[in-house]
């Protein structure tokens, strides 16, 4: 990838997939510092109701919801934007010692078959957060499909991360 002055991507060899890999980079920033900021929520809800319980004695329920919620947000947004492949847990001890074609080969393999079941499952998945504007949350009454909306985004983030790794494995090899 080359970059221009302005921090752009330069036309050339690789230019499309260097700025989409380059725009992969940026929304995973953006969703990080949205990550930040609903953690930074989540603790000062605590706070608030760490106060509220023993200086008021009054136990705050929305603070309870509003965590549960916010931390939802986060894993899933992280997971879907922001956490790396490598990062994940994984039991790769034959992956690992692999080389080569071997390893592009398995690769493609998961990527086919868990891009497959995530394919799969979309229609199921959506049609429940469809169905679920009927319920609310208990305390702030919150739409559920607002809520779990964010499995929604994860799915299509998973979705399209595999695409392009697949794309990017199925390149043609340029000999090093």
């Amino acid at each position: 990838m080359v970059l221009d002055a302005g921090g752009g991507v330069q036309a050339g060899p690789g230019g499309r997939a260097a700025a989409v890999a380059l725009a992969g980079r940026r929304v995973g920033r953006a969703v990080e510092g949205v990550a930040v900021l609903m953690f930074a929520a989540v603790f000062l809800a605590f706070i608030y109701k760490i106060v509220m319980r023993y200086a008021a004695g009054d136990a705050v329920a929305w603070a309870d919801e509003i965590s549960i919620v916010l931390f939802i947000w986060i894993v899933l947004l992280a997971n879907g934007f922001v956490l790396e492949d490598r990062r994940q847990i994984a039991f790769d001890l034959v992956h690992r010692r692999l080389r080569g074609r071997a390893r592009r080969a398995v690769d493609i393999a998961r990527i086919v078959l868990v891009g497959g079941i995530f394919l799969y499952s979309l229609p199921g998945a959506f049609g429940y957060l469809h169905f679920l504007w009927r319920e609310r949350t208990p305390v702030l009454g919150w739409r559920l499909d607002l809520v779990y909306a964010c499995f929604g985004l994860f799915m299509a983030a998973v979705l399209v991360r595999m695409a392009w790794q697949l794309f990017l494995l199925l390149r043609p090899q340029r000999p090093a």
